[in-house]
C-alpha cells in the first residue's frame, strides 16, 4: 500500500524524545494559520510504500517513538494503520489530527488508527486560542507518552529537504510573530 508523504524526519519537537515524524500530504481541514499549509493539497507525486516506511523506522536505533502529522494522517487511515502494525512495538505512537473525537468515532477505520496510538491529539487548530493545544482532545490509550511535554511551549525546528522547508514544533504563531 502507498501513502502520499510530504516529509519524514527525526525530530525532538513533535513529542517527547527523538521521534521519527511522518508528515502526510493532503488535508481537507485547511485550518487558519496551520503550521504547514503546503501539506494541504492532495498530491500523488511522492507516494511511498508503507513497507518502505516501516523498514526506515525499524532501522532507526536512537528513537523512542513515531509521530504522524501532516497534512492529515487520518485521510489515509488504512495506510497509517499498516505502518503502525509493522513498526517495533516498543516505540510510542503519537497522532496529530484535525478531526474531532466525534468525527473519528464515526468512522471505523479512523477509530482503529486512534486505538493503535498511545496518544491522539484531536481537533482543528485554532490560532485565536492561548495555546496550540487549547480546545484539542487528548486521547491516551496507554501511559507511554509523558503528557507534561505538551503543557508548555517548546522550541521550533525547521527541516530543510530538497526544495521545501518544514516548520514544526509546539509554538504560538501570534506570540512569536511567525
Amino acid at each position: 500500500m502507498k501513502i502520499p508523504i510530504y516529509h519524514m524526519e527525526i525530530s525532538e519537537a513533535n513529542g517527547p524524545g527523538r521521534r521519527f515524524v511522518i508528515w502526510v500530504q493532503g488535508c481537507k481541514h485547511h485550518c487558519y494559520h496551520c503550521f504547514n499549509p503546503e501539506t494541504h493539497t492532495f498530491k500523488t507525486d511522492n507516494l511511498i510504500d508503507t513497507n518502505s516506511i516501516v523498514n526506515m523506522i525499524n532501522q532507526q536505533q536512537d528513537i523512542c517513538g513515531v509521530t504522524f502529522s501532516g497534512g492529515e494522517p487520518l485521510e489515509f487511515p488504512l495506510a497509517v494503520s499498516e505502518i503502525i502494525k509493522g513498526i517495533n512495538s516498543e516505540l510510542s505512537i503519537i497522532l496529530y489530527s484535525g478531526y474531532t473525537l466525534e468525527e473519528v468515532l464515526a468512522d471505523q477505520d479512523k477509530t482503529i488508527v486512534m486505538k493503535q496510538c498511545d496518544l491522539s491529539i484531536l481537533g482543528r487548530y485554532n490560532d485565536d486560542l492561548p495555546h496550540p493545544y487549547s480546545g484539542k482532545k487528548f486521547v491516551c490509550t496507554t501511559n507511554r507518552v509523558d503528557l507534561d511535554y505538551f503543557r508548555m511551549l517548546h522550541n521550533i525546528e525547521y527541516h530543510i529537504q530538497n526544495n521545501h522547508i518544514t516548520k514544526t514544533g509546539i509554538f504560538k504563531t501570534k506570540q512569536y510573530g511567525l
